[in-house]
């Protein structure tokens, strides 16, 4: 998820944003190879890692990449 995160949120000058794309890629069809179950237990880890967050930016957005990685809870 946090490698997620930092191709999410990287500036150009810190990763290629077409390396960034083709890894977030990477990252989502690994994560839709899950079981519907393991994505579940992946949903909710992400929904705790995001209310411990201090950073209200990431722990906003961190809900809204991984919905977007996994796909709509009515997909699983």
């Amino acid at each position: 998820m946090w490698a997620a995160v930092f191709f999410e949120t990287s500036g150009d000058d810190e990763c290629d944003p077409d390396l960034a794309v083709k890894q977030l890629e990477q990252i989502a069809h690994a994560l839709r190879q899950l079981s519907p179950g393991e994505r579940e237990e992946f949903r909710a880890f992400a929904r705790r890692a995001a209310r411990a967050d201090s950073r209200p930016e990431t722990a906003a957005m961190i809900p809204r990449l991984v919905d977007g990685l996994l796909g709509a809870e009515s997909d699983v």
